[in-house]
């Protein structure tokens, strides 16, 4: 997925299209590389700009995403400079990445007051500058100094320089002579570097591909390698095929689309879509020209506008790496807890082993007991004495090591006393081993409920439950602190809802708190209950009339639920139990999320996301429920 200079140059219309002469009325930090512009309002939707490494774009959005707690140093500058102000133009730099925003100062303020704000889209280099009109950078999200790069300086004072400029042909100002060189000279160095690989590298070198379908993104300016594989597929021509095998019908193919595709993008007919991985939900190509003969592992869905689209799928990757971050720190954090938990078990149980042989200890003090008569009162002045054993039918004579400084009776009393001192120990140790067994069994579960967790409120809610019962202690972060994480947990956990296609109303507990609330306090009596057998996971409900019959579908439906959201989401035959809830009642003491039940039913499911949307009937590729 890549945002390159035709889709900059579908942005830039659109955004100077609905801002050009707005006021900027707020600027905001959601973190340190990005700012919103909420511009005259009523007039157009905020104005995000990201210089994320991983999610670098420029977009009108829908949803503004909270800042920080303490605005960044950069944008208290940009805020003196630039609110009350107004957009004048927007404009892309060549077919660059670069957007320049020109912005006027105040009704009395002179033109030398104007600003330009600069968002460079460049991926790992990304930056948002703010300069004069005569390029004197006041500051910017990303400072670098000559040390750092030799060819231009990004500091206060500095004169602002772009990027440095990709060799590369204008695609709307080339022939077809042009574009047939352009290929071929391409092709040859493809031949050349395959030959030089396959002379230094020997047979590995074999295995190492070249694409033709990526052939326009390194022969031309402004196509990317999703433009370039789509008009490569157009063209007839997969990802499968070697430039090195093209022949001279395959480029004039190239061409005709070619062709059509920069026209369409200087008459700005542009058809925005994206395609989504089937089975993740997470975006992987986009397009301001339409996608075409894509395999059936993508979901492809069309947007109104580019920042529409820039905005839903960098969003959603945005929100998939904070999600994946949250996960592994919280992971981390539990892993370390569970296997402390694991060497404290393993400890428990050599110690109850010890424990055990107590009746050893009892048995040594019945013998002495029973044999008082020959060992006499005294000290018995031995370490061994010989007993009989009358436990045995045929009473042989066995060696007992004792004290000889104590007499047999008192020997006796002595085994007595470290046989009930072992026993004590041996209930102790039982009862420690079984609440060390609690929770691993409960850490355990923690670790599938983060797994399964679609949001970062979810996996909050996961931290919240840990943190209250002291298995982990939070990083420290602003407005991360426990007061902080009470008010944000204040009110009740809301499960997902769901709707199957009978009508009934299905919930799903995505983690432990959120299944304590769902199956104790919303679920109703005669409620239908699911959960995946004896495997961690989603307490799912669905609401019922008082002995009404589920359809299968609905039955169905709720196992797959119960199945996706469990340890064995990836699992091809899974065993869901279900009764009425209320049959399912929670222990006294029990950790949250912990129930047993009673009578129940089973139905065997193999959950996957495209099974889920279809018993759900839900467009395909995605389960994302609403909460309630």
């Amino acid at each position: 997925m890549q945002i390159d200079g035709i889709t900059i140059s579908a942005l830039t219309r659109e955004i100077e299209r609905q801002v050009a002469g707005a006021r900027i009325d707020k600027i905001q930090s959601p973190s340190y590389d990005c700012m919103t512009l909420s511009l005259g309002r009523g007039r157009a939707k905020p104005l995000l700009i990201s210089a994320s490494s991983r999610s670098a774009r420029i977009c009108l959005t829908d949803s503004v995403p909270p800042s920080l707690p303490t605005p960044t140093a950069f944008c208290m500058v940009m805020r003196k400079h630039l609110v009350g102000g107004k957009v004048v133009s927007v404009r892309q730099d060549g077919l660059d990445r670069i957007v320049i925003m020109r912005i006027e100062g105040w009704a009395d303020a002179s033109p030398a007051d104007n600003k330009l704000l600069i968002a460079e889209i460049t991926g790992r280099l990304a930056n948002i500058i703010l300069a004069q009109v005569d390029g004197t950078i006041i500051d910017a999200v990303n400072r670098v100094d000559q040390s750092r790069n030799r060819y231009r300086e990004i500091a206060p004072g500095a004169i602002y320089v772009p990027p440095p400029p990709i060799e590369k042909p204008d695609p709307f100002d080339i022939t077809a002579d042009q574009f047939r060189a352009a290929i071929q000279r391409q092709s040859a160095q493809i031949q050349a570097r395959a030959a030089y690989d396959e002379a230094k590298r020997g047979p590995v070198a074999r295995k190492r591909r070249y694409s033709a379908a990526h052939l326009l993104s390194t022969c031309f300016a402004g196509i990317g390698q999703d433009h370039s594989e789509e008009i490569a597929r157009r063209a007839g021509i997969g990802p499968e095929r070697s430039p090195l095998d093209l022949a001279a019908s395959d480029i004039d193919s190239l061409w005709v689309q070619f062709q059509d595709f920069r026209q369409a993008a200087a008459d700005g007919n542009f058809l925005f879509e994206a395609a989504f991985d089937r089975k993740t939900g997470a975006p992987a190509l986009l397009s301001v020209w339409g996608l075409s003969g894509l395999s059936d592992e993508y979901v492809v869905r069309r947007f109104a506008s580019a920042s529409e689209m820039i905005d839903s799928c960098y969003g959603r990757a945005e929100e998939r790496e904070r999600l994946e971050s949250a996960r592994r720190d919280i992971k981390r954090k539990v892993e370390a807890r569970l296997a402390r938990s694991l060497r404290k078990l393993e400890a428990q149980k050599s110690e109850l082993s010890k424990a055990q042989d107590a009746s050893a200890l009892r048995r040594k003090g019945e013998l002495l007991t029973a044999n008082l008569h020959s060992l006499g009162r005294g000290p018995l002045r031995k370490d061994v004495v010989s007993v009989i054993d009358y436990y045995d039918p045929q009473t042989p004579t066995v060696e007992v090591e004792v004290d000889p400084g104590l007499s047999a009776s008192e020997n006796a009393q002595s085994f007595f006393a470290l046989y009930s001192r072992a026993e004590r120990a041996r209930e102790a140790v039982g009862a420690n081993i079984e609440a060390t067994r609690d929770e691993v069994a409960y850490l355990e579960s923690m670790l599938a409920m983060v797994e399964i967790a679609e949001s970062e409120s979810e996996v909050e809610e996961i931290v919240q439950e840990l943190d209250a019962l002291g298995f982990i202690q939070p990083r420290k972060e602003p407005g991360n602190g426990r007061k902080a994480r009470k008010k944000r947990g204040r009110g009740a956990p809301m499960p997902a809802k769901f709707k199957a296609p009978s009508g009934h109303d299905m919930y799903v507990g995505k983690n432990n708190l959120q299944n304590d609330h769902l199956t104790m306090r919303l679920a109703r009596a005669h409620d239908m209950w699911f959960h995946a057998k004896e495997i961690h996971g989603a307490h799912v409900i669905v609401r019922r009339r008082p002995n009404e019959e589920l359809p299968d579908e609905t039955l169905h439906a709720a196992a797959l639920l119960a199945a996706y959201y469990s340890q064995a989401q990836m699992s091809s035959n899974v065993a869901v139990d279900y009764t009425e809830a209320r049959n399912v009642r929670k222990p006294r003491g029990a950790r949250p999320g912990m129930v047993i039940y009673g009578s129940h039913k089973t139905i065997w499911v193999t959950p996957s996301r495209d099974a889920l949307s279809d018993a759900l009937g839900l467009r395909a590729g995605t389960t994302s429920g609403n909460d309630d």
